[in-house]
């Protein structure tokens, strides 16, 4: 009787026991974030990155040995360190974010940065490559061994794709002047492990459009409304822009003729200007050194005639087929001879350029 007693009040003691423990576990434990009450647990919670508002470590492209912290306000700064030197500055800025997934990598976030140092007349380029849950830097892309001027980034077309990142860069040739590269190229590059290397270097196909026809709607594959970066894609070739991006801003493209320009509204193509020594002509033949009476010949009842405010002449081709509503052909006449037409919307045509 005594034995049975003794177990049962070490049972209860026991229990007690245990049960004093698991109360102490449960206050002072920490809570796992991300875990739902009653339910199975789920990962901890990353805080996002604000990538936009953070520090990193830069160095504009190699522009100092090492690099340094550079803190980014919405997207910029202006830097001064000992490092950059007496009297010297950046001004950096974010050109690009992109989302994605590499092998062995993960998830990732590439920033492509821009960086001025000042003072200069040039920029370069920076692409680097984060942990998206964290933000922990993991590699950046290698600088280009080229003999002159360095490739420029088109921001719009990094992707990370196909297991790779991806960009179109344009690149400078021999005889290229600085602020004009003319040779279009797409870059990808991998992970091998350790850092990131180059994988491809490809050409784009380039469209030649001295051979194209001018029309209402822009010129052989370039389309009026199309963007900058739309048009480089359809030709395989660098736009050179002048002006102000946000607003208005005449573009050249590389490799086509002189005289041969394009406009550009608030990053909308509006028209497709040509004029000496260009010899593009409409879908119909006509261009630089047509005479007045070939285009009334030529396009008849569709066709008026206008006066400039320095009273030359100006005959506007204007079609009637409702698709083409809103877009014309404008040639300015001197001595009853074509000197320029434009091609596009209304406004922009009589105007001709941003200048």
């Amino acid at each position: 009787m005594d034995h049975m007693l003794g177990a049962r009040i070490r049972a209860v003691t026991v229990a007690f026991l245990s049960g004093c423990l698991a109360l102490t576990t449960a206050v002072f434990a920490p809570t796992a974030q991300g875990s739902a009450g009653g339910a199975e647990g789920t990962s901890p919670r990353t805080e996002e990155v604000d990538w936009m508002n953070r520090t990193y470590d830069l160095t504009c492209d190699d522009e100092v040995d090492e690099p340094i912290p550079v803190t980014l306000s919405d997207g910029t700064a202006s830097v001064t360190s000992d490092a950059i030197g007496p009297d010297r500055h950046w001004e950096v800025r974010i050109q690009r974010i992109v989302h994605g997934t590499l092998p062995r990598l993960g998830t990732v976030t590439a920033v492509l940065f821009r960086c001025e140092p000042q003072p200069s007349n040039y920029f370069t380029e920076e692409l680097r490559v984060y942990r998206t849950r964290g933000g922990a830097e993991i590699g950046r892309t290698p600088t280009f061994d080229v003999p002159s001027f360095s490739p420029e980034f088109r921001p719009e077309t990094l992707e990370i794709q196909d297991d790779r990142l991806s960009a179109d860069l344009a690149f400078y040739g021999d005889r290229d002047p600085h602020g004009q590269p003319s040779i279009l190229r797409r870059v990808t590059w991998t992970w091998d492990g350790r850092q990131f290397v180059k994988r491809s270097e490809t050409d784009l196909a380039r469209t030649d459009l001295g051979r194209e026809a001018v029309t209402v709607d822009g010129i052989g594959p370039v389309r009026i409304g199309m963007s900058a970066q739309e048009v480089e894609k359809v030709t395989g070739a660098p736009l050179t822009l002048v002006g102000d991006a946000s607003h208005c801003t005449d573009g050249t493209l590389a490799g086509t003729p002189d005289g041969l320009s394009m406009m550009f509204m608030q990053n909308s193509l509006v028209a497709v200007t040509v004029e000496t020594p260009a010899t593009v002509s409409t879908a119909s033949g006509m261009g630089v050194g047509t005479t007045r009476d070939e285009l009334f010949d030529t396009y008849g009842t569709e066709i008026s005639t206008e006066r400039t405010q320095d009273g030359s002449e100006r005959l506007v081709f204007a079609p009637t087929a409702p698709r083409f509503e809103g877009r014309v052909i404008v040639f300015d006449l001197t001595e009853g001879q074509v000197e320029r037409f434009s091609a596009g919307t209304r406004d922009a045509t009589t105007v001709g350029s941003c200048s």
